[in-house]
């Protein structure tokens, strides 16, 4: 009887310890895979911003050559106005219609300039706005940085049936796959946030913005 009841504590301290090894490892792991997650949502981020000022660059540079063109064009206009003397004798009728064109040519030019300049302005208020506002990296808080450490007394606070169960045999028993994986993450309480370690201390990264796949046309950066 000494002998097996022996058996049975050096049995169930080898599980004991298997376990705890198991929970170590998996909330390094879960460190590891909360990092990489991390760079990942960043580089997402730099990339948006790259695409943000690509596409209002794109208006900035179009609304410049309208303004080079049109103020070159404006110059012409007002040297018509100063040194495009008519011949001597021309119709009265045939001068009033060439003052008309020159000022109607001046006014829309001018507003053209003054258009484009004013849309060059908006785009680069814009590309600020989103940038500064609605495009930001995900920089994590202070919380998100804590919740990623796991003390190693955490693993007191798991189940006896976590803290003992067998290798193999349990998960088999209970119809598991072995290695399956998630983000690991802060534990909510929102309806569908299902637990993605047999800890029970992860949750998927089905929600998280900058690592779902979607049509660009579709992303938020894009819309704004």
């Amino acid at each position: 009887a000494s002998a097996a009841l022996g058996s049975g504590v050096i049995g169930s301290t080898s599980v004991w310890n298997y376990n705890r090894e198991n929970f170590m490892y998996d909330r390094e792991m879960r460190q590891k895979q909360e990092f990489m997650v991390m760079a990942m949502r960043l580089k997402q981020a730099d990339l948006w911003r790259e695409d943000v000022r690509d596409m209002i660059g794109l208006t900035e540079k179009k609304m410049d050559s309208y303004m080079l063109v049109n103020c070159l064009q404006l110059g012409f206009v007002v040297c018509l106005f100063t040194e495009g003397r008519l011949e001597p004798g021309t119709p009265e009728w045939l001068l009033w219609l060439y003052m008309l064109s020159l000022s109607g040519a001046f006014m829309i030019l001018l507003m053209s300039v003054w258009l484009a300049m004013h849309a060059s302005i908006v785009a680069q208020g814009s590309s600020a706005r989103l940038l500064t506002q609605l495009v930001r990296p995900a920089i994590p808080s202070w919380e998100q940085l804590e919740s990623m450490r796991t003390y190693a007394h955490a693993f007191e606070g798991v189940t006896a049936t976590q803290m003992l169960r067998v290798p193999v045999l349990q998960t088999v028993a209970e119809g598991r796959t072995a290695g399956a994986g998630g983000f690991s993450g802060p534990l909510d309480s929102a309806p569908g946030s299902a637990a993605a370690d047999p800890w029970g201390l992860e949750r998927r990264g089905d929600d998280i913005y900058e690592l779902q796949r979607r049509p660009l046309p579709a992303n938020r950066h894009v819309r704004l």
